[in-house]
């Protein structure tokens, strides 16, 4: 049986935090063993999607973070929390899809709702 680590990370949606989530996201790896490329990878990831986020905030808002960290895999669902709902410019979600698309296995943008939803696969596993 695999063990599940459920994280919840409420944070303001200024960029001044950014680096709080891309240390978390690397904690958690680590704690879970992954190696250094994956780390960075994670870190650069989150970099990109709390960029993509914070973006278009108006600085009053907060941005929720739930990692869902095992062995083989952490799932990462990213909202900023808008009383009146603000897409996301397309162009920033080309660019974010370019930067870190292929370190991403699963990844969905719902524009409509701010929210990413993004799965790491790890590169090795144990048995």
């Amino acid at each position: 049986m695999t063990q599940t680590e459920n994280i919840q990370l409420t944070l303001p949606a200024v960029t001044e935090y950014e680096e709080v989530a891309q240390t978390t996201i690397a904690h958690l790896a680590i704690r879970r063993g992954y190696t250094l490329k994956e780390v960075e990878d994670l870190r650069l990831i989150m970099a990109e999607t709390t960029k993509l986020l914070i973006g278009p905030s108006k600085n009053n808002e907060s941005l929720h973070l739930s990692y869902e960290v095992t062995k083989k895999q952490l799932k990462l669902e990213a909202f900023i929390e808008e009383p009146i709902l603000n897409p996301l410019p397309q162009e920033d979600v080309e660019r974010f899809k370019e930067v870190v698309g292929d370190l991403i296995d699963k990844f969905l943008i719902d524009n409509s709702k701010n929210h990413i939803y993004l799965t790491k696969l790890r590169l090795e596993t144990e048995s």
